[in-house]
């Protein structure tokens, strides 16, 4: 009987080939040459790197002045106010100091250094793709990568996820290409993308290190050439950072080694619940990678799941988003040299390898397809934003953020008249824009009658969008040296309040105060001489 069974074909059906459903799977599985692998991933990324560029206006949910001040902090440190290796993330400063190259108003500059830190990312993620990725995996996962990081609601931890997954990617993923060169050159692509991190983020830089002692013994035969080409341009990164700027390595050193001995703390967001789609999808392409690979894809299985698991923490420590995490583990099982698909596909294939290997295929690609679709909305939303915002702010801040000014609005029609009621708004982010825009205009007003103005943010906010001058080392030190200081009355936030306790004591002593708006007190220096500073 158990002959006849093995006869009948209906038994058996699922052994039969699937012609049409192997022809989809071919298309995500397939290759083509480095060249082209390499220039579809570049023309993938490109109109995410497009969109910040030539957007009019930054979308942003961030109060006003911490927009401003890191801008302020750029332009101190290019002129030797602040030293750039003693701040928190030297290599964000520098993107900035690029972004100002370029741009004038703050939400530009923004735009513009979001739009370096997505090109930074997508040259070595498609340089590596070609040679451990099919060409439309490769392609996708590279448009993805540069969205996160381009978007408008995108951050310095989301840059320092997507490099710190790049680097991974190159240290733990088999390459096709075994020859020497290709793993030196990958090796010197990888040394500075992670010095890049080194000065952008602790955590992902420790994270990286960990990863790359795996490089000898995971990324193929010339491992050992990856890895040391790596380190090497590594040391050759942080000499030449030294020379520039001595004490930058031993600061980040400490910085790195702050964040071993802090307390645990974790700064993600993320709901279990808003997790759960994707990461169920990678579980679950893990889970099938490993079953239908068995023991012989056992080692790439668990260093995916590895990958996975690091990469989630160091993110979640950070408080980036964690979406491109459980993406890359994904993909990195069902696409790359290691996958045990390709064997389903390409030998001998029938209706359960190709359906295995189409649906492991498909889970990777919606979610990478969706990090791409939600960095596109948001783009449109900030079109649409920009649109509607005023045209003050528009051009003058190229801040923009939904709604329009509500508590603004009702203090300058007195409503909230007492210091009491004062105290218990919290101001949104559309509402500290317009209270700039006002001490920013009477500012210029102030400046093009020679003084130096100067207001109480924290950081020294009046060299961007109020006096053309070199910016201070903070609104203290700016103070310090104007003839006019703007002190908010109403709060923006731990830092201007800090700035205007350290600097009661040369107001009440230097200054005089001349004049109180909805929104400000005004106050002018002793001995300045122009009795109608503060006039038209």
């Amino acid at each position: 009987m158990s002959s006849k069974r093995n006869d009948n074909p209906a038994e058996f059906a699922w052994r039969r080939p699937a012609p049409a459903a192997r022809r989809v799977a071919l298309v995500l599985y397939a290759w083509q040459r480095p060249a082209i692998s390499y220039f579809a991933a570049l023309v993938a990324a490109a109109p995410f790197i497009a969109a910040a560029i030539l957007a009019p206006a930054l979308l942003s949910l961030s109060p006003t002045v911490e927009m401003i001040g890191p801008i302020a902090d750029a332009r101190a440190a290019l002129g030797g106010e602040i030293n750039i290796e003693t701040v928190s993330a030297p290599f964000y400063l520098m993107t900035l100091m690029l972004g100002d190259l370029f741009a004038d108003t703050p939400g530009r500059v923004h735009l513009v250094a979001k739009a370096i830190s997505a090109m930074i990312v997508v040259v070595p993620m498609a340089y590596f793709s070609v040679s451990r990725l099919p060409v439309f995996a490769g392609a996708v996962m590279t448009a993805g990568l540069a969205g996160t990081v381009a978007s408008p609601f995108g951050g310095p931890a989301e840059f320092a996820l997507a490099l710190f997954l790049v680097c991974g990617f190159c240290f733990l993923s088999p390459c096709a290409d075994q020859s020497k060169g290709r793993a030196r050159f990958e090796g010197i692509l990888a040394g500075i993308s992670l010095f890049v991190l080194w000065l952008l983020n602790p955590v992902f830089s420790l994270a990286g290190f960990a990863v790359l002692s795996f490089c000898p013994f995971l990324s193929g035969p010339h491992g050992l050439n990856r890895y040391a080409s790596t380190l090497l341009m590594f040391a050759i990164c942080a000499g030449v950072a030294e020379y520039f700027a001595p004490g930058m390595n031993v600061a980040r050193a400490a910085a790195a080694s702050g964040t071993l001995t802090m307390g645990v703390h974790f700064a993600g967001d993320e709901s279990a619940f808003r997790l759960s789609g994707v990461a169920v999808s990678a579980l679950l392409v893990l889970a099938m990678t490993g079953i239908f690979g068995g023991r012989e894809n056992r080692r790439a299985t668990l260093t995916a799941l590895f990958f996975g698991i690091i990469s989630f923490a160091a993110a979640w420590f950070s408080g980036a988003n964690t979406l491109p995490v459980f993406v890359f583990a994904a993909t990195i099982a069902a696409f790359s040299v290691s996958s045990p698909f390709y064997a389903g596909l390409f030998q001998n294939h029938d209706r359960a390898s190709v359906a295995a290997a189409l649906g492991v295929a498909v889970l990777p690609m919606f979610w990478t397809g969706a990090m791409a679709a939600h960095a596109a909305q948001q783009f449109s939303l900030q079109h649409q934003t920009a649109l509607n915002a005023p045209q003050n702010i528009r051009s003058e801040l190229a801040l923009v953020q939904p709604g329009g000014p509500t508590i603004a609005n009702w203090i300058e029609e007195g409503r909230f008249s007492t210091p009491e009621a004062r105290e218990l708004l919290a101001l949104a982010p559309v509402d500290q824009s317009a209270m700039l825009l006002e001490a920013a205009s009477r500012a210029k007003i102030i400046t093009a009658r020679g003084h130096e103005v100067a207001i109480l943010t924290g950081a020294d906010a009046a060299c961007v969008i109020a006096d053309a001058r070199n910016c201070r080392a903070d609104s203290n030190d700016a103070a310090a040296n104007a003839s006019v200081v703007f002190v908010p009355r109403l709060d923006l936030g731990p830092a201007a309040l800090a700035a205007k306790g350290r600097a009661e004591a040369l107001l009440y002593t230097e200054f005089k105060l001349q004049e109180e708006t909805p929104f400000w007190e005004i106050w002018v220096r002793r001995n300045t001489s122009d009795g109608g500073l503060l006039r038209g």
